[in-house]
């Protein structure tokens, strides 16, 4: 299961390669809410404890492709931006998380990616030891914060160098829609 970290780079470098005439001093807010768009459909998770589900109800309609185009584009309308581009980059910064939790799960878990039409959770299996599911019964709080830590760790080295590579080549001079910075005038000294 990825973990934060996977969710909001993914969703940041989504919402960050997807941008117009793109700076990194303008377009900072939008790439904060992709992350946290990422992030969003994991409050089921305090919906499941709550209820007494437990992790294995994780992956239900706040994973579906519907939910995060109804995000994404009460994000993109909260953002002011009424364009198909920005509405369809908020909602797959908000479907990338769905995406991710179905490639590694293989023992129980996905994401009902096809709700309300389908309430099977799709799951491909793809990475099995990359699986992070705390059991607080079975584990003490130092090795599910050691395991944790570890997974941390390869989320970053996969997912900051891409989102990185993604800044660097939106903010290069000469980079396609690129905004162009203005020229410095300078202030005239009256001798």
């Amino acid at each position: 299961m990825p973990l934060p970290v996977a969710h909001c780079l993914a969703g940041a470098s989504i919402v960050a390669a997807t941008r117009s005439g793109f700076s990194l001093r303008r377009d900072w807010g939008a790439i904060l809410l992709g992350a946290t768009l990422a992030l969003i459909p994991d409050l089921d998770l305090i919906l499941a404890f709550w209820l007494k589900y437990g992790a294995k109800a994780h992956g239900g309609f706040t994973h579906s492709i519907l939910f995060a185009l109804l995000l994404g584009i009460m994000a993109a309308l909260a953002m002011r931006e009424t364009s198909a581009r920005g509405m369809a980059a908020y909602s797959a910064a908000a479907l990338s998380h769905g995406l991710l939790d179905v490639i590694p799960r293989k023992d129980y878990g996905g994401a009902q990616l096809l709700w309300p039409f389908s309430d099977q959770n799709l799951r491909l299996g793809i990475f099995r030891d990359y699986e992070f599911y705390p059991d607080p019964n079975s584990q003490s709080v130092v090795q599910i914060l050691s395991d944790a830590s570890v997974y941390l760790g390869y989320e970053t080295l996969v997912w900051l160098p891409i989102f990185i590579a993604i800044i660097a080549l939106k903010s290069r001079p000469g980079a396609p829609g690129r905004v162009p910075a203005k020229p410095r005038t300078e202030k005239r000294q009256w001798t």
